[in-house]
């Protein structure tokens, strides 16, 4: 198992990771995964070659980091002891991901750790206040660490100078199968599968989420029946966004999501995951746009989107001055027939 870096243009280093089996690469440029494969099959969406010329430009967060809040804070306002926080509005009325200068466009220092078993490459940054209008500066690690048993796992660290909102999550979308088609066949598992409803705008509606366990009688459900659920609820939120992009609660803080050839399990020790099955591909006006709906699918460890303005000062997402901030999340590929 080793690391190697190689520098391409505009700034961009690809830091590669080669665990014969599988090997995974991340780059500096907002501290993200752009390739994961198993033998020849990639399960994330990305691009090495290219690198330098296809991230700067795509605008679907592939692999970033995001942060300082990922999902959205409805109308670009929240309260926070008393003080009304104007955000910029880069989602129609509504901040999106931190705004127009999140983590997804910042370049990361970074160091590589090779280590017995595992190679740990620790990027960091300084989220500053100027730049997006939320308080407080935040000082962030975001350590990827992969080992020899195909687990890739995140590590976020941080320190803010005041009171405020930190929410972060990586934007890497899946797809375990090999030839690239789209994830309709995969199937979700979990001991819990708590879906939140959004409204027109892609806000959360209500803090009563449907149990898609009940409603479909298993704990095992292929997106294609969540996509062609019959159920009046589902079926309108299914219509209105061409698919799933909604939080869900989910089981233990772990789920599993598997096609014919793979499983994948996620363990987090943050409270909701946001699935999100790339609905709408045509907004990117690019020849490296290949991509058409359901191409991939993301497991967005989180808190639920816009809880600032949903549990006020409950809100999960709320960090205190000084206090160091920290959260955990992984993901483990198994080839099937080999599971252990």
């Amino acid at each position: 198992m080793f690391a190697k870096v190689e520098s391409q243009s505009n700034g961009i280093d690809l830091i590669k990771i080669d665990n014969e089996e599988t090997k995974i690469v991340f780059t500096n440029y907002g501290a993200r995964i752009v390739s994961w494969k198993f033998d020849d099959n990639n399960i994330v969406l990305g691009n090495v070659v290219e690198a330098d010329e296809f991230y700067q430009e795509n605008p679907f967060n592939f692999g970033a980091t995001i942060g300082r809040y990922g999902g959205r804070i409805a109308d670009a306002t929240f309260e926070l002891d008393g003080k009304t926080y104007h955000l910029d509005k880069n989602n129609n009325n509504h901040n999106i991901h931190g705004g127009p200068k999140g983590l997804d466009t910042q370049f990361f220092d970074y160091e590589v750790i090779e280590q017995v078993g595992q190679i740990k490459i620790v990027f960091t940054t300084t989220i500053k206040s100027e730049n997006d209008h939320f308080p407080g500066d935040i000082d962030l690690e975001i350590i990827h660490t992969y080992d020899i048993d195909h687990k890739w796992t995140i590590e976020y660290k941080a320190t803010a100078t005041e009171k405020t909102l930190f929410n972060p999550m990586n934007h890497v979308y899946f797809n375990l199968n090999r030839d690239n088609n789209v994830i309709d066949n995969h199937c979700i598992s979990s001991s819990k599968l708590d879906m939140y409803l959004l409204d027109e705008e892609n806000i959360v509606a209500s803090l009563e989420p449907v149990d898609l366990i009940h409603k479909f009688g298993s704990e095992s459900i292929q997106f294609k029946d969540i996509f062609n659920s019959e159920d009046g609820v589902i079926q309108e939120q299914m219509s209105r966004y061409g698919g799933i992009d909604h939080p869900f609660d989910i089981g233990n803080n772990e789920m599993t999501v598997e096609n014919k050839h793979f499983l994948l399990k996620v363990q987090t020790d943050m409270p909701n995951v946001v699935i999100f099955t790339f609905n709408d591909t045509t907004s990117w006006e690019s020849d490296f746009n290949i991509y058409k709906a359901h191409s991939g699918f993301t497991l967005e460890t989180q808190c639920i989107p816009n809880d600032i303005n949903l549990l006020g000062e409950e809100a999960p997402s709320i960090i205190e001055a000084g206090q160091p901030y920290y959260s955990k999340t992984s993901y483990k590929i198994f080839e099937k027939g080999k599971e252990q």
